[in-house]
């Protein structure tokens, strides 16, 4: 069973209820077997009866986007060595075993493992389980769950985990005929606004270069990206480019590893990248450092305008709508030689400037309407100054070089400015710089999120389960961050992995909407804060156990890669897609719906793939090489060009964004944060921003309790000594950071890397590592105004969040 350790003492604060004897039976460990603790795994060879030594390979986690395929060895059946996979045409660059890796040896044994089946005796939300059996835990769901189903129907149970829990049950929620956690507000804030500009229909803006093209721009800016530190596997793509010359820019509130490293910190204030953006394209306007060849043939700029209505001019205008292709009802540009306006396609020289008249409309061309919006709202540099608190002569520095120190890569990042109210009008104005100055489509020159190698590196796709027709996802009713407070069907939640506390902002309104269900289970490794809300907690295998040769498969960063077996489940643990047939069979799925076995899952994944990629590859292939195949062709830096921009309805660069006319959003109109910006009336009252950030020491909620971690890193609050010295705070000193929304305890560290004005603490802490209270009671769960116009909506606000903090 899990415990609950206080960064101090070490000892067990949860009240876990059990009968003793039957706790004994139900772990199924006998004390010699000693992992139970880390103390028992360290215990000498010769007190346990099996003396060997293999060794098993497997690739770690998703959620950091490494997949790094690791070579582990295991002496008298305890995992004792974690180090890089050294398979045959398994490159250099990518033999990997991070601290979190290496971590593994003690997590895996970890103190806070779900080690049995556990049932909620206590009220939900106090951590109050006994543990029973796997048929008993099956039983209860069969039960709970069949009268869901009877009462409400299956569409009323959402089945939902984070990014690297619910790709191992690929099949749970079809079976179960339940909606399923899309558009969750998770990582598309600044896509919202360039994933329209550049054919990115997910909000994610991965759709870019990989990092390793970064070497090949003179200019790399990275904004809102502590990249060093949240993409270690591919770290070493920063110091390429660095090294053959390219001038890297880190623009960040905070003083971070990657601003330390790179050429250039330009620190800004919270939520205002956009301004700068927005300062930056005036710059470049106004000294003509644009790319006008590529404006013409490669984005909407020449495409002309109602000035009166903001419609784009069509060529069959009466049944123009804004959601028709280019190629449908094509877009008109002006043609300077037949003084006439033509579908773009036909005109080679399109004008860029203007306003002409055209069947009785005044029409002005995208670019001239962007200059005039420039213009009008005051974007000048002096205002960018004010509103980023960056000095003039560094915006416009950073707008020369951008433009003209070519070719250059915008890398934006979703930890920062994606996560702030204004966030899709920052990723628009940042595509205004891409299209201005033509870096994009060519190679050294990318716009997007470039964070691990999985999004951006080569790839290719495994085939697909059928199932039966009848197993299909409900409709969704609506973005499942506003399931917690808008009228709805939902009556169940499968959480598969923290989804909780990770993925929904202000805690209080999350803990009342799930006090409100009638059913909760939740299946994961460790008994996260997520899992002290469920009814039934089953635990799962570790991607270091398995009952097969092959459990999994993952195509990433270039290599078909196999979650092969090195250890036996631990404790009462099973693998996931075996939890995921037992919940099948559990609820009377049909006979044959799902693979018998994670082997013939995995067979079939390879051999019905029609990706030329896998073409030639087989599981036995891929077993003998101990894990790892390379697919054909990673030497090649992976370009993400023009192939994307086509996927707009223009099949360009799309600036002008016509959906956005009733927001004012058709062009970037700046608005400050809702929270978290420097003149906020509400700052007199907590005037402290709260700040989430990525750490190499965790995975976001991931390895927060990892004892060996813990060694160099304990939760606590940083502020910056002059925000300290007025409070009266001294390090260590426990604090209490509180606002409207709720309060937290921790202990508190002066930091002069912390933006004055701002706190800053690692994202992801439990409940039980602090001393009180829980991050995400303090966070803006606010709707953006934009929420139905944006095509992923709201982007949840985590980062737009104001606090005061005193002694506690």
């Amino acid at each position: 069973m899990s415990g609950t350790s206080s960064p101090r003492s070490g000892l067990s604060r949860r009240s876990f209820l059990k009968a003793s004897g039957a706790a004994a039976g139900a772990l199924g460990l006998a004390a010699a077997a000693g992992m139970t603790t880390t103390d028992g795994w360290l215990s000498p060879a010769e007190a346990h009866a099996e003396a060997e030594e293999r060794i098993g390979y497997t690739f770690h986690q998703n959620h950091c986007t490494g997949h790094c395929s690791l070579k582990c060895t295991v002496r008298d059946g305890r995992l004792s060595i974690i180090e890089p996979n050294d398979a045959e045409g398994y490159d250099k660059r990518y033999r990997i075993a991070c601290v979190r890796a290496m971590s593994e040896i003690e997590h895996v044994y970890g103190s806070e493992r779900i080690q049995t089946p556990l049932k909620r005796v206590g009220e939900r939300g106090s951590g109050e389980f006994v543990s029973v059996t796997w048929d008993e835990a099956l039983a209860e769901i069969k039960e709970k769950l069949g009268a869901v189903w009877d009462a409400y129907g299956k569409s009323s149970v959402v089945v939902a985990g984070t990014s690297d829990v619910k790709v191992r049950y690929p099949h749970l929620k079809q079976i179960f005929n339940a909606q399923q956690d899309g558009r969750n507000g998770i990582d598309i804030g600044v896509g919202n606004g360039l994933g329209p500009m550049i054919g990115d229909s997910t909000s994610n803006v991965i759709c870019t270069s990989e990092a390793r093209d970064w070497a090949r721009a003179k200019t790399v800016i990275l904004t809102s990206t502590n990249f060093l530190e949240s993409s270690v596997p591919s770290a070493k793509t920063f110091f390429e480019a660095k090294e053959a010359g390219a001038y890297i820019v880190s623009v960040d509130t905070h003083f971070t590893t990657t601003a330390g490293k790179a050429n250039q910190w330009v620190p800004i204030e919270p939520g205002t990248d956009g301004a700068l953006f927005l300062g930056m394209a005036s710059c470049i306007i106004d000294n003509k450092w644009y790319d006008e060849a590529s404006m013409k043939t490669g984005t909407s700029f020449p495409f002309l305008v109602d000035v009166e209505t903001g419609e784009m001019l069509r060529r069959d205008q009466a049944s123009a709508e804004a959601s028709q292709s280019g190629a449908d009802n094509p877009f008109m540009v002006w043609d300077a030689a037949a003084s006439a306006a033509k579908p773009y396609a036909e005109v080679t020289d399109p004008v860029l400037e203007g306003e002409y008249e055209v069947d009785g409309r005044t029409c002005a061309t995208v670019f001239e309407l962007l200059k005039r919006s420039q213009r009008e709202n005051g974007y000048t540099l002096e205002w960018a100054s004010e509103k980023t608190a960056v000095d003039e002569a560094v915006i416009e520095d950073l707008a020369r070089r951008y433009a003209l120190d070519t070719p250059a890569t915008l890398s934006l990042g979703w930890g920062g400015s994606d996560k702030y109210m204004n966030s899709d009008i920052c990723g628009h104005a940042a595509g205004v710089l891409a299209a201005l100055t033509g870096n994009y489509g060519k190679p050294g020159a990318s716009i997007g999120v470039h964070v691990g190698g999985n999004y951006t590196g080569w790839s290719a796709k495994l085939a697909s389960w059928t199932l039966p027709a009848e197993y299909k996802l409900a409709d969704q009713e609506m973005p499942s961050y506003r399931m917690r407070n808008e009228p709805n069907s939902v009556r169940a939640y499968i959480a598969l992995g923290d989804m909780f506390q990770q993925h929904y902002a202000n805690m209080n309104v999350t803990k009342d909407w799930l006090r409100s269900l009638d059913f909760i289970v939740y299946v994961d490794i460790y008994h996260t804060e997520s899992a002290n809300w469920a009814d039934i907690v089953l635990p799962a295998c570790s991607k270091f156990e398995t009952t097969e040769e092959a459990e999994s498969l993952k195509v990433a960063y270039g290599h078909l890669l196999l979650q092969g077996k090195v250890l036996d489940p631990l404790f009462e643990s099973k693998p996931d897609l075996e939890i995921e047939r037992l919940l099948a069979q559990t609820m009377g799925v049909a006979e044959g719906a799902l693979p018998q076995n994670s082997y013939e899952f995995c067979e079939y994944q390879i051999a019905k793939s029609t990706d030329p990629k896998i073409k030639g590859m087989t599981l036995q292939k891929l077993i003998d090489n101990q894990g790892v195949l390379p697919l054909p062709g990673i030497d090649q830096i992976r370009e993400e060009y023009a192939s994307q921009v086509k996927k707009t309805l223009s099949g360009r660069f799309d600036v002008y964004l016509e959906s956005r006319l009733s927001a004012n959003q058709a062009l970037p109109v700046y608005e400050d944060p809702e929270e978290a910006y420097r003149d906020n009336e509400l700052r007199s009252t907590y005037p402290l921003q709260f700040y989430q950030a990525r750490t190499k020491f965790q995975i976001h909620s991931m390895f927060c309790d990892a004892a060996w971690i813990k060694t160099f890193y304990e939760p606590h609050l940083e502020m910056n000594p002059a925000d300290m010295e007025p409070r009266g705070l001294s390090d260590g000193d426990v604090v209490e950071v509180f606002n409207d929304r709720g309060s937290i305890q921790i202990e508190v560290r002066p930091s002069e890397a912390v933006r004055p004005g701002s706190t800053r603490i690692f994202e992801g802490i439990w409940t039980k590592y602090m001393i009180k209270g829980n991050l995400q009671e303090l966070t803006n769960d606010n709707l953006s105004p934009r929420d139905d116009l944006l095509q992923m909506g709201t982007s949840i606000a985590f980062q737009d969040t104001l606090v005061e903090v005193r002694k506690a």
